[in-house]
């Protein structure tokens, strides 16, 4: 019993209890009260279990009173918590993607606008050739590929590193809306907190994951998984519109050539870093091919 209830429960049989030791050391009092002229038929006994079966009828009344007005509350709180999960739900939908089951651009556009005042970096991934998993296999394969690429990437992010679904384009072609409900994306947005050393660093350690996931996606042809990308610095004063415009036209730098991996990131900073954390970006150099900043 909860510590509330049993003090309720205590102070309740108390009050009886003193309400009837009363009742029988005053019963002459009370006896004369209601029945001055006298009335020697009313025997103790027959006064403690009139006033015992009133008792037991006002406390009924009461019992059953309360008992509904708490059922009635019960219901309501459930109610509200309900309605209170369904919005969560819903707002948790708002902000997911809807394939992928990661947090979409929304959820981006989110977080960036309510991040710490700190130095953060964008780095947004293009995943090379995917249309050719839709054609060959289908869309439906395509979309369970992505989806197990994207939550092997949500489920390994570390502290201060965040990952985001770009927004799904809608098909031109009439045909592949038909059959196709949803068209689907390959484009990834990752938030780092800190120097563009340690972005680089995490882009590193996200093409070797993705060169390790490619084995276990059961592709009938072979693919491995590869990506253009941008690197770009995002200082507590950018907006929204400005990150976006800024990472969209680094990832222009890196998609300008055609073999190869490609990854832009601004060479003026890595200088900055290079006595210090040069091998981070060696290594980088190992895995990519690096378009020079124009």
């Amino acid at each position: 019993m909860e510590p509330k209830r049993l003090i309720s429960a205590i102070g309740i049989f108390i009050t009886t209890v003193t309400a009837i030791i009363l009742f029988i050391i005053e019963y002459d009092r009370v006896r004369d009260y209601f029945f001055p002229t006298g009335f020697e038929g009313i025997s103790l006994p027959f006064f403690i279990l009139s006033i015992l079966s009133i008792g037991l009828l006002i406390f009924y009344i009461t019992y059953r009173f309360f008992y509904l007005e708490k059922e009635k509350h019960r219901k309501t709180k459930i109610e509200l918590k309900n309605t209170n999960q369904l919005l969560l739900d819903s707002e948790k939908l708002r902000l997911m993607d809807f394939v992928t089951g990661i947090p979409n651009e929304q959820k981006f556009q989110m977080d960036l606008e309510n991040r710490p005042k700190e130095l953060f970096h964008l780095i947004l991934i293009d995943l090379d050739d995917f249309g050719a998993i839709n054609k060959k296999q289908g869309f439906q394969k395509g979309d369970q590929i992505i989806r197990t690429i994207a939550q092997d990437l949500f489920y390994k992010m570390r502290r201060d590193e965040e990952i985001y679904k770009r927004d799904y384009k809608l098909e031109e072609s009439f045909v592949k809306r038909v059959y196709r409900k949803y068209t689907g994306g390959d484009e990834f947005i990752f938030l780092i907190k800190g120097d563009q050393y340690e972005a680089v660093g995490f882009l590193t350690r996200i093409q070797k994951q993705l060169r390790e996931l490619t084995s276990d996606l059961q592709i009938d042809f072979d693919y491995e998984i590869k990506f253009h990308a941008a690197i770009v610095s995002l200082y507590p004063n950018d907006t929204y519109s400005q990150a976006i415009d800024k990472l969209q036209r680094a990832f222009v730098q890196a998609t300008e050539e055609k073999d190869g991996l490609r990854v832009f990131w601004n060479k003026t900073v890595e200088k900055e870093f290079s006595e210090k954390f040069g091998f981070i970006y060696d290594n980088a150099k190992k895995e990519f091919k690096i378009k020079n900043e124009a």
